[in-house]
């Protein structure tokens, strides 16, 4: 698919909150598609699985009043949610797929991660799973043997599980530098905390004005 320049200077990844959240829906193809377009180095979207097992891209546990896990994908994409498929097919290998898997009951857990593991199996590089839930991102590494997983916080966690990258809400990086673990905060819309992140040595920036980020970071 066609892609905007990328510019090989040093500096954090600008990474596409939801695509293009500040301005087209959340987790929509049109949104990674502009995002990928303008340059962006890639993409963060939120998956769950909806009814039958599969993924699909939607932030809230609920839509329209209906669990999401009882939607069928018909119902879903009707309302402009695509599969995680699609957005798998639309991001161009040399760009990041960031896919924040929700925390799931186990047994739900159980059931989709192989189906999980087989869809981002298909780009092994430039592919990261992120969650809030230790617990997932445990068993994606189970079912993902070397996949780049980072934990989502917004507050300090009292322990970092072992072997992952840190996701934590902007406000906490200063105190997470020197961790020696790469940090990808979020999310990050302002010009003059774009340019203090990047000078603290961040890993990516997660915003929802990618083109912005862009514009700051590399003129």
């Amino acid at each position: 698919m066609p892609s905007g320049p990328r510019t090989p200077d040093p500096g954090p990844l600008v990474i596409g909150h939801r695509g293009f959240a500040s301005s087209f829906p959340d987790n929509s193809l049109a949104g990674v598609r502009a995002a990928i377009a303008g340059g962006a180095d890639g993409v963060e979207v939120d998956v769950r699985p909806c009814r039958g097992g599969t993924w699909v891209c939607h932030h809230d546990r609920a839509r329209g009043g209906r669990q999401v896990a009882e939607w069928p994908l018909a119902g879903l994409r009707g309302e402009g949610v695509p599969a995680l498929e699609e957005l798998v097919a639309t991001v161009p290998d040399d760009r990041w797929l960031v896919v924040e898997v929700k925390p799931l009951a186990v047994a739900a857990l159980r059931r989709g991660l192989p189906a999980l593991a087989e869809l981002l199996g298909r780009r092994p590089a430039r592919t990261r799973v992120i969650s809030s839930s230790a617990r997932v991102l445990a068993a994606a590494g189970a079912a993902l043997p070397g996949a780049v997983r980072s934990l989502v916080f917004r507050a300090a966690p009292g322990h970092l599980p072992a072997g992952v990258e840190l996701s934590p809400h902007h406000p906490l990086v200063e105190s997470l530098v020197g961790c020696g673990r790469p940090l990808h905060p979020w999310t990050v819309d302002l010009p003059q905390r774009m340019r203090g992140l990047a000078a603290l040595g961040v890993a990516s920036i997660t915003t929802n004005d990618p083109a912005l980020a862009l514009e700051v970071l590399r003129g």
